[in-house]
């Protein structure tokens, strides 16, 4: 039995009511985080006690203690070392034996650390917690976007390449994050994934330049449903439509006289077919225009100029997890 306590890093403890004396062995001293040959105190056991935990184990012990144990108890709770004050979870059973006039003659319990797999379970729960929010925020996503391209697709076969490519757009951002264990996602990959299969076939006439940021989740996805309307308009309709067309795409943090530090997304199109304003106001629009700014606390600026549509987006810094302030020089004046 001593191998299998060892082997599970459980430890040993007893109490004796008649001698009032408590007793713990090796493994429940390191638990405790108190030295070996110290005196044990059941006041050094309870005051190590999570405060939240405190309450009922401490009803718990002083009843066994004083003799009102009724058999075999199992229970969970939070202490404090004593030595480093790191938090630890703790397993616990308790085991009550009597005399022959029925009095509790002593109390034998175990206890062994199990921090490790609290910790576990917690984190699978929040992570479970978290999935279950994402994909009903996911869902909604994909209900707007189908109820919104229904009403602006012709056809049967009009709405499903329309919606197709916008599930790809949104799949290819959470394919980024998930990369990343959704801690969020750099902005050139966000761009190049907008693209898909098709940046390949454009890679000499998409000109990407920027410094490495990293932007939170939130940020990702947003931006990336503008772009993925960007790039789709650009293809079918923009600077990529032809032979000779180019996309400019920049990006930074910029930081204006007053210190408010912001990322600038910039998208410049030139060499394609004249452009002139739509005549109506379709979803992509809407998203280019409203959604990433409205969500993210930002402003957009969205010309169809003669020469190529320009668009700018700008969000607070708060939005990115790394990047550089870099000068307004640096950043080309397309507007």
């Amino acid at each position: 039995m001593s191998l299998v306590l060892a082997a599970d890093n459980t430890g040993v403890w007893s109490w004796s009511p008649a001698k009032r004396k408590l007793s713990w062995d090796i493994r429940i001293a390191s638990i405790l985080g108190i030295e070996p040959d110290h005196q044990p105190e059941i006041e050094d056991f309870l005051s190590s006690i999570h405060a939240d935990d405190r309450t009922p184990l401490d009803r718990l012990f002083r009843g066994i203690f004083n003799g009102e144990g009724i058999g075999e108890d199992d229970f969970e709770f939070r202490m404090r070392r004593l030595d480093d004050g790191r938090e630890r979870w703790i397993s616990a059973r308790s085991r009550v034996f009597r005399d022959e006039n029925g009095t509790v003659s002593e109390v034998i319990g175990t206890a062994r650390d199990i921090t490790d797999q609290k910790l576990h379970d917690i984190h699978l729960h929040m992570l479970l917690r978290e999935i279950t929010h994402r994909s009903k925020n996911l869902l909604a996503i994909i209900q707007a976007m189908a109820r919104q391209t229904v009403k602006d697709s012709l056809t049967a076969e009009d709405f499903e390449r329309r919606l197709s490519l916008r599930l790809r757009g949104l799949a290819a951002s959470h394919e980024l994050l998930a990369a990343q264990d959704w801690h969020g996602a750099h902005i050139e990959e966000l761009i190049k994934g907008q693209f898909g299969d098709a940046f390949e076939q454009f890679r000499t006439r998409v000109i990407l330049h920027g410094e490495s940021v990293f932007v939170k989740p939130e940020a990702a996805q947003n931006i990336g449903l503008a772009l993925n309307e960007l790039a789709t308009n650009a293809i079918r309709y923009g600077a990529l439509s032809n032979q000779d067309g180019q996309v400019d795409v920049t990006w930074g943090i910029e930081e204006s006289e007053e210190h408010d530090r912001r990322l600038r997304i910039t998208w410049n199109e030139f060499g394609g077919p004249a452009v002139a304003p739509p005549r109506r106001q379709g979803f992509g629009r809407k998203v280019v225009e409203r959604v990433a700014a409205s969500a993210l606390d930002g402003s957009v600026s969205l010309t169809f100029a003669p020469s190529g549509l320009q668009w700018s987006l700008r969000i607070p810094a708060s939005f990115v997890l790394s990047g550089r302030p870099i000068s307004r020089s640096e950043i080309p004046k397309f507007f």
